[in-house]
């Protein structure tokens, strides 16, 4: 009975070994593919940045040729008004001349003399044409001054409303040019935030072809095709390069105050401002502080068929990194530090064979430092010193990468 259950067990698991996925050498494999996608989507992000830039100034163009046509809409209507203002005077001159040209006819009139004083005017004839004449003439004067008074009544009336639309035009335009310029104002803030992303952008942009380039000379050309796996595998991801391009040695890799200082300790003359490349073609698989505060970028690599961890530490700042950027040596990590445990500014390097926190002997802290100890004490390596170009002593400087 028990060898029965024994054996339904193993057949149950030959059944289940095809399906149990076994910790692959490339869990964190990366496609030619993803390497296009990534170029692509850079690319994308670069010209919608410059859409939007173009987008901004286009608006800010348009804004202003508004504020211009609502200036001229108002310089427009005061002339309007100016127009309206110079008729009344004329016409007001033309009944003053008016006047003067009858005066000699109706100057007997007087404040009690009304139409009678007219009547008075006509029954005066001496012969039926000159009552006719003067009845005519009569006529004429009081059809005339109604009208030229109506006239001018109206035209007063419409340069008084003339005035208050100005008015409330004036405002309405004033408090949309106010808007306008704040809504221009933005939009400049807009346009220098976006010029300031454009440069970050286009190296991206660069960094990334480069990389397309690079694994494209290393035989990668089908979407499918895994880094290091069936493509660019004997050349892997180049030579590391040296991590500054002027620099010096202050501590080399061994035993300090009875434990293993598994990193090269960089030195440079110009200090913080010191910007750290990548050493490789490599990816980003950590960005993070230590309890010290000192500020740390591990990278993956992967050279010749092997794999490999690179530690950047005691960083003052960032690059514009992110986790799983795909990196290459034109690639800037961050800037040389003192950040945590650390005595002066320097970059602390590490570069060990091995996969941190993937491989199953690098696969913890412990396991790691314990693994880098093993290769170190027997001599199977030196880290940064056996697989980067460094001088032979401290403080000897270099002057390339």
């Amino acid at each position: 009975m028990m060898n029965s259950k024994i054996g339904k067990i193993l057949a149950i698991i030959v059944l289940l070994i095809p399906f149990i996925t076994p910790i692959s050498a490339y869990a964190e494999e990366t496609t030619y593919g993803q390497i296009l996608d990534d170029l692509a989507k850079a690319e994308r992000d670069l010209k919608n940045n410059q859409n939007s830039i173009d987008g901004a100034k286009g608006q800010i163009n348009s804004d202003n040729a508004n504020i211009k046509k609502l200036k001229q809409d108002i310089e427009d209507m005061k002339k309007e008004v100016e127009d309206l203002t110079q008729e009344i005077a004329d016409s007001n001159k033309e009944i003053d001349n008016k006047k003067q040209q009858t005066k000699s006819v109706i100057a007997y009139l007087q404040m009690s003399g009304g139409e009678n004083a007219y009547l008075d005017y006509v029954f005066g004839s001496e012969s039926i044409t000159d009552v006719v004449y003067r009845m005519a003439v009569v006529e004429q004067i009081t059809e005339y001054n109604d009208k030229v008074v109506a006239d001018l009544e109206n035209l007063i009336k419409d340069n008084e409303n003339k005035k208050i639309e100005l008015a409330a035009k004036e405002e309405q335009a004033e408090q949309k040019i106010v808007a306008l310029n704040a809504e221009i104002g933005k939009l400049n803030n807009k346009v220098s935030q976006l010029g300031d992303l454009s440069p970050g952008l286009e190296q991206e942009v660069k960094t990334k072809r480069d990389l397309m380039e690079f694994f494209k000379s290393q035989g990668c050309k089908n979407r499918s095709d895994v880094i290091g796996r069936d493509c660019a595998v004997n050349a892997g991801n180049g030579i590391f390069y040296r991590p500054i391009k002027k620099g010096y040695i202050t501590s080399f890799i061994g035993y300090r105050w009875g434990s293993l200082h598994r990193g090269l300790d960089i030195g440079s003359p110009d200090g913080r401002s010191t910007p750290l490349y990548s050493v490789g073609y490599g990816r980003i698989t950590s960005i993070w502080q230590d309890s010290a505060g000192a500020k740390n970028v591990n990278v993956e690599y992967y050279k010749g068929g092997v794999y490999y961890t690179a530690i950047y530490a005691h960083l003052s700042r960032y690059g514009n990194i992110s986790k799983n950027m795909q990196v290459t040596p034109d690639t800037i990590i961050g800037y040389m530090g003192d950040t945590g445990y650390a005595f002066g500014v320097h970059l602390h390097l590490e570069l060990w064979p091995c996969r941190l926190y993937v491989d199953n002997n690098c696969r913890s802290w412990d396991k790691y430092t314990s693994y880098v100890k093993n290769l170190y004490d027997s001599g199977k390596s030196r880290g940064a010193e056996t697989y980067i170009g460094f001088p032979s002593k401290t403080y000897q400087y270099w002057y390339s990468r």
